[in-house]
């Protein structure tokens, strides 16, 4: 509960859907759809497009914000921000447990894969960079950072990661996250992320 009233202080209007099921999946549609649909989970596999999965034995009941557009401002900016898609974190959270955001690209042919992750890494940074600044998120607390490009499913990590080792541990360092590109996570506990 922690996490999102530090999120709706800063971020009014935002929902916060939960499940504890083995399997929850997360998909954009805006593309497909011309934007009618956007961000949805579920713990019902798509048929009509691929997606991130959160592999939850612990079936730990998980909550997922996926940021409204035009709701994520600062300054009193009304303009929607290059924000990711949005932040996973157990429901029952204290200033120990995970916490997630996550990007998701569908790009159209493989060769636009390494600009749409390069994009992806840009909006989870920014978001993060944002969170820390409203005081959401402290500096002390790590965060994972996940992008992934659910209709590559079978080259994980990407083979088109555009990051090298040493901008990773810079990563962890300066901004103490850990910034991975995968098309699913693994939950262990509260307090334990596999990614």
């Amino acid at each position: 509960m922690m996490m999102k009233n530090r999120i709706l202080n800063s971020f009014p209007g935002q929902d916060f859907p939960s499940y504890n099921t083995k399997e929850i999946y997360i998909m954009d549609y805006s593309n497909q759809t011309e934007k009618v649909r956007g961000i949805e989970w579920s713990d019902i596999a798509p048929v009509d497009i691929y997606a991130f999965v959160i592999n939850n034995s612990a079936l730990l009941d998980i909550s997922f914000c996926a940021f409204k557009e035009n709701t994520i401002n600062l300054e009193g900016k009304a303009k929607e921000l290059s924000h990711c898609e949005g932040i996973l974190f157990p429901t029952a959270n204290s200033d120990k447990t995970w916490i997630t955001f996550i990007e998701l690209k569908y790009p159209q042919k493989r060769e636009n894969l390494a600009s749409n992750l390069k994009e992806a890494r840009e909006q989870l940074l920014f978001t993060l960079d944002l969170f820390r600044k409203q005081g959401i998120i402290e500096e002390k607390r790590l965060v994972y950072l996940v992008f992934s490009a659910p209709k590559y499913t079978h080259k994980t990590p990407f083979e088109s990661w555009s990051m090298e080792p040493s901008e990773l541990r810079e990563i962890r360092k300066t901004k103490n996250a850990i910034m991975r590109g995968v098309n699913s996570i693994q939950v262990k506990s509260n307090e334990k992320l596999k990614v």
